[in-house]
């Protein structure tokens, strides 16, 4: 079986990351995953190019997905680094949404998304055939997103910093049969690599990737006592 990690930061773009990606490359490859989709803050979380100018959307998006870029030199063909977004609005809203399929064009044509709402944000990555996943749905300061906006939820969130709840998320999407997903969320180099999912092919491509997710054909890494 081989293992995919679909929730993880870096530092050099997340400002609440403190492991650099060398680092976080590393630990990945000693854990033995085939596959990390590396999902920085797209948000006001997102590290400013130059702290003391404030980007432009592309400019942003530029600087964003670059950090998936030295992640998959710091792999060196070890691992398999594919993109993903952890997204969140500008407004007061604290939710985070993963989006998984969809690439750097997709984001430069949307500019207005972080000034949206959910249903909105839902109805647009529907549209350009991509997934979206309210991340660790029932941590404190998260508010309950309507079932029928999300394709699924995370039910394993790995952060060892927060209590996400997981018994509750993994009941909430049985309840209305919503897809499931787990992740480290890893963060600092004392963080647990312990999140993901099992497939019996190794995740190459984004392609790959959302055909797995679509079918749910693996099974979820979720153990809190392992640690790499």
């Amino acid at each position: 079986m081989f293992k995919t990690e679909l929730h993880l930061h870096t530092a050099e773009v997340s400002q609440c990351s403190h492991s650099p990606t060398e680092l976080t490359a590393k630990r990945y490859i000693e854990a033995g995953y085939a596959t990390v989709v590396v999902t920085n803050h797209l948000s006001p979380w997102t590290r400013r190019p130059d702290p003391a100018k404030t980007p432009t959307w592309d400019e942003k998006l530029d600087y964003f997905f670059e950090g998936v870029e030295i992640f998959r030199e710091a792999a060196g063909g070890k691992l398999n680094v594919l993109a993903g977004v952890e997204f969140r609005f500008n407004d007061s809203d604290t939710n985070d949404y993963l989006v998984h399929g969809l690439g750097k064009d997709f984001w430069h044509r949307h500019p207005e998304l972080p000034n949206l709402k959910v249903k909105d944000l839902s109805a647009i990555v529907r549209e350009e055939g991509g997934l979206l996943y309210q991340a660790h749905p029932f941590r404190n300061n998260m508010t309950v997103t309507n079932p029928k906006l999300l394709d699924g939820i995370e039910i394993y969130n790995g952060h060892v910093g927060h209590d996400s709840r997981n018994d509750i998320a993994a009941l909430w999407a049985k309840k209305f049969n919503l897809k499931t997903i787990s992740g480290s969320d890893y963060h600092d180099p004392t963080s647990h690599i312990d999140g993901g999912i099992l497939t019996e092919e190794p995740i190459t491509t984004v392609e790959q990737l959302m055909e797995v997710l679509r079918s749910e054909k693996y099974e979820l890494i979720r153990s809190d006592d392992v640690i790499y």
